[in-house]
């Protein structure tokens, strides 16, 4: 028999490379419930791979349930979040692996106006190309996003979109299965259960095969508001409009309302006061995707900046209150250490400029960095009045820095303790 795309996804080998990606994404995750599931499975990698691929194999392979995670936003309605069993994701990231690897599929989304969900296209690649675009003359700009994106794609649409795109059928069932998860736990999320994908409208928030069918969904859309004088960059769900003038921009912007009405969705609009869209002149400057941009500058936005300082201050309160109600056992006193909590610190504020490298303005990160420096001050002085209490308690001093104790190392001597040695604590 020949060899098909669903034997591809079904080899140890593509297993191995989905689960680097499973496992990355997995760590990062601030669910300590996600990020436990996946040391689980680490622990018998191997014998776990090969039984999912011998259950893909034997045609055994079933995805389960997912449970529904509504995350809280503020002035917003929860992002309906689907998580997926360890194995699931990994057969989801396997298939889209391959998928993606099809030159039919890369070349029909690829488009050169649509980023985001694109292997080698990047956040920064939009906003650059949005800045070329009013250095060539666009003066006028609307931005928008499509609500309930994701939950209201026509899913077998783009199913049967896919099967012409594909060189054999043999995915068919298997992509059906992957993008259409049954929720686990109903009853504990009722309330927000019309948040969520229900029989065949919609895809999963959390699945990676999700942007891959929003960006197939759209390709008529992004074709269609780039053939006439006005620029539209699509970046998943939000999209930015560049016009030579307002009239320009206003008669692409109303031509994307009537095709998305004819894919079940809809957009925002400027004067509807919901904030998530807005037009104006380009030179007084406009924010897309986190960025504030105006001719030849591009910064984080204050929305952005503000946003990541509240999860930096919020980081020390926690820490400080710590401090002041007491440090718990000396295996965890690493992270409410002093050192514990400036690392963490540390490594958000270097990811949060990492994800802003992009931008040319510096002001604003001096900006963020003095504000930073304040928080970190107010801090230490919270930590030393600590320390300072603690000045009869060495053990308690060492927890506080983050300096471990040879006395909280577990001993296994070889010989008998000697007479003047005292028990480990």
């Amino acid at each position: 028999m020949p060899f098909t795309l669903y034997d591809e996804v079904s080899e140890y080998t593509t297993l191995a490379r989905a689960w680097q990606s499973v496992h990355r994404s997995g760590m990062r995750s601030q669910s300590e419930r996600t990020r436990s599931a996946i040391k689980s499975f680490e622990a018998d990698l191997d014998t776990r791979l090969e039984r999912i691929s011998s259950e893909l194999k034997n045609r055994e392979f079933n995805f389960g349930t997912a449970r529904a995670a509504p995350i809280k936003r503020k002035g917003k309605a929860p992002r309906p979040l689907l998580v997926p069993e360890i194995p699931a994701r990994l057969v989801q990231r396997a298939l889209l692996e391959v998928l993606q690897r099809q030159e039919s599929i890369a070349a029909y989304v690829d488009h050169l106006c649509s980023y985001g969900g694109l292997p080698g296209k990047k956040r920064a690649d939009v906003i650059l190309h949005a800045c070329r675009a009013i250095a060539n003359g666009a003066s006028y700009v609307i931005r928008s996003d499509i609500p309930g994106f994701f939950t209201r794609i026509l899913r077998l649409d783009v199913l049967d979109r896919i099967r012409t795109l594909l060189p054999d059928d043999s995915l068919e069932e298997l992509i059906d299965s992957a993008t259409s998860l049954e929720i686990g736990n109903v009853e504990q999320i009722q309330v927000f259960l019309h948040l969520f994908p229900e029989d065949d409208v919609g895809v999963a928030q959390g699945c990676c095969l999700s942007p891959l069918f929003g960006n197939i969904y759209l390709r008529g859309f992004d074709d269609a508001l780039n053939s006439g004088s006005a620029i539209t960059l699509r970046y998943i769900d939000d999209f930015l409009i560049l016009g030579k003038d307002r009239e320009s921009a206003m008669d692409c912007f109303r031509e994307a309302r009537k095709i998305l009405r004819t894919l079940n969705l809809d957009a925002y609009h400027p004067a509807d006061q919901s904030g998530k869209a807005s037009e104006r002149r380009v030179k007084r400057g406009f924010e897309f995707l986190g960025c504030h941009i105006a001719p030849g500058s591009v910064e984080p936005s204050s929305t952005a900046r503000a946003a990541f300082l509240e999860r930096v201050a919020g980081e020390l309160r926690t820490a400080a209150h710590v401090l002041q109600t007491g440090l718990p056992n000396p295996d965890e006193d690493q992270r409410h250490s002093l050192t514990g909590v400036l690392s963490r610190v540390s490594q958000m504020v270097r990811g949060w400029s990492q994800q802003y490298r992009f931008c040319n303005q510096s002001d604003a990160f001096k900006s963020v960095d003095l504000k930073i420096d304040r928080m970190v001050t107010k801090f230490l002085k919270t930590f030393f009045k600590q320390y300072k209490r603690a000045r009869s308690d060495p053990a308690r001093r060492r927890r506080l820095l983050g300096i471990w104790m040879t006395s909280h190392t577990s001993r296994d001597p070889i010989l008998p303790l000697s007479a003047h040695d005292e028990k480990p604590s």
